[in-house]
C-alpha cells in the first residue's frame, strides 16, 4: 500500500530517528565513561544486579550518562505517540486502503477459543496499549514504526537480517513452513522468497498484526495460512511441517514458554524436519559493558525477559526436547541474529 506521509507525519518520525541515531552516539560516549573510571572485565561483578550498582554509582557524575538516559526515556514514552499521531494526520488517505476488502490467495483464521498467555498483555517496546492497541496496529507497527524508525537505527540490515535468518535453514526444499510469531510479516515475507513454492503458515497472538499480515500477503499474491494461536499451544495436527522457524521471539517470552514453542516445534515437525529458531545475541557472547547497556535498555523499554532468554542454554533446551545435531551459533559480524536450530530424529522425504 501506499505509505507516503503529508510532512508532519514525516518529520515527526524523522525527528524520532534522528535522536535514536544521537542515542546510539551518547551511548558509546557512556561506555567511554564506564571504562575511564577504571571498570571493565577484571573487575566488573559477575552478577548482573550488582553490577548494575557498581556501573551507575561509577557514572554518578557523567553528564553522558544522565543526556543518554535522558534521550532514551524521551524515545521510549514518544515512539508510539508519534507513529499515532503520523497515522491521524495521514488518516484520509491510509485508512482507506486498511478497511477496503481483502481479497486474494491469503487466509486468516480465528479461534472460537483462545487462551492467550498472560505475558503477551506487557506493552513491549514500550507501545503504547501493547499489540493490539490501536485499530490499526499492524500498518503502525508494521510500516512507521518499523520501516520508518527501526529501520534507520538499528544496526544492520534489519530486513537483510531476516533473510540471513531464513538462509540458516539447511534445505531448500521444504513443502510446509510454520513461521511462529509472524507479526505483521517481515520474516514470512523472507521466508517466502527463500522458499516460494513451499506452502507458508504463520502464526502470532495479535489480531491487528495478523490483518495487516493478510492485507500484505493477498497484495503480493501469497498464499499465507496465519492463525490467530499462541505458539506453545496452535493446536495444528502432528507431524505437520518439515520446517518450524522464528525470528526474535523468544526474548519477548519467559523460559518456561520458550521449552514450550521448543517442544511444540518438535511435535509439529516431522521426522527429518528441522526447527531454525532465531533471538538476541547471548549475553555470554558480550562483554560485561555491553550486557549491562543491554540489560539497563531492556528494563527502560518493557523487555521483562531479555535477560531470562538471554541467558538461557538454547542448544540444551533444544537437546530436551529431542532435537538432534543441534547448532547455536551467532550470525556475522556482530552475533546477530542469533540461531539455534535442530533436527528432528527420522526422515520421510519421498
Amino acid at each position: 500500500m501506499k505509505t507516503s506521509l503529508l510532512q508532519r507525519g514525516r518529520a515527526e518520525l524523522a525527528f524520532v530517528a534522528e535522536l535514536g541515531m544521537v542515542g546510539g552516539q551518547i551511548k558509546r560516549a557512556v561506555r567511554k565513561d564506564v571504562e575511564a573510571r577504571g571498570l571493565g572485565p577484571h573487575n566488573l561483578a559477575a552478577d548482573l544486579d550488582a553490577r548494575h550498582a557498581q556501573i551507575e554509582t561509577a557514572l554518578a557524575d557523567s553528564r553522558a550518562y544522565q543526556n543518554f538516559l535522558m534521550l532514551h526515556k524521551w524515545g521510549l514514552g514518544n515512539l508510539t505517540r508519534a507513529a499515532f499521531d503520523a497515522f491521524e494526520a495521514n488518516r484520509d488517505h491510509l485508512e482507506p486502503q486498511l478497511t477496503e476488502p481483502t481479497t486474494g490467495p491469503a487466509s486468516l483464521t480465528l479461534p472460537d477459543e483462545l487462551d492467550i498467555p498472560a505475558y503477551w498483555h506487557n506493552w513491549f517496546h514500550n507501545t503504547t496499549g501493547g499489540w493490539d492497541g490501536h485499530e490499526h496496529m499492524g500498518f503502525i507497527h508494521g510500516e512507521l514504526i518499523h520501516r520508518w524508525v527501526v529501520a534507520a537505527t538499528f544496526p544492520g540490515n534489519i530486513f537483510a537480517q531476516r533473510e540471513a535468518a531464513a538462509a540458516a535453514a539447511p534445505r531448500s526444499d521444504y513443502r510446509r513452513v510454520l513461521d511462529m510469531g509472524c507479526g505483521t510479516g517481515h520474516y514470512t515475507t523472507a521466508l517466502t522468497k527463500r522458499f516460494p513454492d513451499a506452502e507458508i503458515w504463520g502464526t502470532d497472538c495479535s489480531l491487528r498484526e495478523l490483518q495487516y499480515a493478510l492485507r500484505v500477503a493477498n497484495s503480493n499474491g501469497w498464499a499465507w495460512r496465519l492463525h490467530r494461536v499462541p505458539n506453545e499451544r496452535t493446536g495444528f495436527p502432528d507431524a505437520h511441517f518439515d520446517l518450524v522457524t522464528s525470528y526474535i521471539l523468544l526474548h519477548e517470552v519467559p523460559a518456561k514458554a520458550i521449552h514450550e514453542t521448543f517442544a511444540e516445534a518438535f511435535r509439529l515437525l516431522e521426522p527429518g524436519g528441522d526447527m531454525v529458531m532465531s533471538d538476541v545475541t547471548r549475553f555470554e557472547k558480550m562483554d560485561p559493558i555491553a550486557v549491562w547497556q543491554q540489560d539497563s535498555a531492556a528494563k527502560r523499554e518493557v523487555e521483562p525477559f531479555w535477560r531470562e532468554s538471554a541467558t538461557l542454554d538454547l542448544k540444551a533446551v533444544a537437546e530436551e526436547c529431542g532435537f538432534l545435531d543441534v547448532k547455536s551459533y551467532g550470525l556475522a559480524p556482530m552475533n546477530y541474529p542469533w540461531i539455534v536450530s535442530g533436527r528432528k530424529p527420522g526422515d520421510t522425504r519421498q
